[in-house]
């Protein structure tokens, strides 16, 4: 069962909700954690124990962590090492599931991997480190950190939350109120329409080219890649809206994973607004930590010494960047293409930051004026550039096809020949596609001036909000992609 599909949104979901809100405060918890288990036994079946097993480990080692601080008879720098063998050793049997499932692969062996293990993994590994900086007090409730580990709206495709952002709400049993009610449907609407209405209605154009590129012009290849961007955006983004939505009946806050990347001035930037759990959780596990890492720190300083302090600056900041972007594409799947994806993105944001220094002085110095709209347009045809070259390495199935098919972008490019392409989508389907892309666009420039759709909804009288919550509903009934003429989509992050 997957988010975008009505079964979960018209009968898993509601069920859940209506023996939730029935079942005493104290006990809430009990059909939530009943509710998640039952989630992922219907996707993934005799899996499960290992959710168990990355649960039952991550709850331990806090145990452990806390019984060592409390009571060891050794200190200082003695009671830190004991410390950290205790975390190694459980970080090393969650991430030793995650490595077996994803990366054998690389061996010629393939094994069915249980839902969500990229993402409950991640919180594994923040949970038992911030109990050992000291963050978060280990939780003595092994239901309270199952239920942080699995809850059912995140398990397939995160966001990636952390224990103090969630864990209290989850036990708490809150009653549902009408305006989280009326708010999670709102934003499961907004969902399913970018999945259904644009991410699965582009998804012929790129299987048909992505699966035989060679057979095609160098527009038609662009417009693949583009076509693919587009459907990854509202396919991860609308089934964020889902699971935040999800998450929002229940009063439970899960952290935002999207905002507005598009509008993004850099390559930096751009990270800082899409899938900004996973960027956090890098910068806060990997970055931080190694660039505050003694032998780091050391070869900083030969470096120093031996070519100024402008050169030696950039070190700690680049080793952490390099295995913050590696961790990056190793996450995303054992494959060269996301390796590249991350190397890729190490390079450009390491050239900016390099180079900011010295544009910054030349803007100031020729007097650009960043704030006016042909500077704003030059920046955004620039990041436009750089992630659909980044995408289409993403999704190419091989490093060589990726720069087979850039190659042909930049060789063999006629747009005139567009208009005589099969792109495997009739009349109708293009419009529709094209007035879903739109509409998602008009919506995130409202939503980057700061603007709330659903409050400024929401203050409107009776019939004009349900006039036009029923209008978004009978849209996607109408004119969504699904039925007959249309494959179904599997959720595309839900497969890293």
């Amino acid at each position: 069962m997957e988010y975008h599909l009505l079964t979960y949104s018209l009968l898993f979901l509601p069920i859940v909700a209506i023996l939730y809100q029935f079942t005493p405060a104290r006990l809430r918890w009990i059909v939530l954690l009943a509710a998640d288990y039952l989630f992922f036994w219907m996707v993934s079946k005799w899996l499960i124990i290992f959710l168990f097993i990355a649960t039952l480990t991550t709850y331990g080692t806090g145990r452990i962590l806390t019984y060592v601080t409390e009571h060891s008879t050794v200190k200082g720098k003695q009671l830190t090492k004991k410390k950290r063998c205790v975390l190694a050793l459980g970080i090393a049997i969650t991430l030793g599931m995650l490595i077996v499932f994803k990366y054998l692969k690389i061996f010629g062996l393939s094994l069915i991997a249980p839902i969500g293990i990229s993402y409950y993994t991640l919180q594994t590994i923040s949970y038992m480190t911030d109990v050992y900086r000291g963050t978060i007090k280990a939780d003595t409730n092994f239901a309270k950190v199952a239920l942080y580990l699995s809850f059912f709206p995140q398990i397939i495709e995160g966001p990636i939350s952390r224990y103090s952002q969630t864990a209290d709400a989850l036990f708490a049993g809150r009653s549902i109120e009408y305006c989280n009610l009326t708010y999670g449907y709102q934003r499961i609407l907004w969902g399913l329409f970018k999945k259904m209405m644009v991410a699965d209605r582009l998804a012929p154009v790129i299987f048909k080219i992505f699966g035989d590129y060679e057979k095609y012009d160098g527009a038609a290849v662009a417009v693949a890649v583009i076509c693919y961007t587009i459907q990854l955006y509202t396919e991860f983004s609308g089934g964020m809206d889902i699971i935040l939505g999800s998450g929002e009946i229940f009063g439970i806050t899960l952290p935002e994973n999207f905002r507005q990347p598009f509008f993004a001035s850099s390559a930096s930037d751009f990270w800082r607004r899409w899938h900004i759990t996973l960027g956090t959780w890098l910068k806060d596990y990997i970055f931080y930590p190694l660039s505050l890492a003694k032998p780091v720190k050391n070869f900083a300083k030969k470096v120093k010494a031996s070519c100024g302090i402008r050169v030696s600056r950039f070190v700690a900041p680049t080793i952490a960047l390099f295995f913050v972007w590696l961790s990056n594409g190793i996450w995303h799947g054992a494959g060269w293409t996301y390796l590249f994806y991350g190397m890729y993105y190490f390079v450009l944001i390491f050239i900016e930051n390099i180079t900011e220094e010295p544009i910054g002085k030349l803007i100031t110095k020729w007097n650009i004026h960043t704030e006016k709209l042909g500077w704003r347009l030059l920046t955004a045809f620039r990041l436009f550039i750089i992630i659909n070259v980044g995408e289409l390495f993403f999704r190419a199935p091989s490093v060589t096809q990726g720069f087979g098919m850039l190659g042909r972008i930049l060789t063999n490019f006629h747009i005139s020949i567009l208009n005589a392409m099969d792109f495997g989508l009739d009349n109708y389907d293009i419009l529709l596609s094209m007035a879903g892309i739109f509409i998602v666009l008009m919506v995130d420039i409202i939503h980057e001036k700061g603007i709330s759709i659903r409050d400024k909804i929401a203050s409107c009288r009776l019939p004009v909000r349900w006039g036009f919550w029923y209008a978004v509903i009978f849209f996607i009934i109408i004119l969504g992609a699904y039925g007959a003429g249309y494959t179904v989509v599997d959720m595309i992050y839900a497969a890293y």
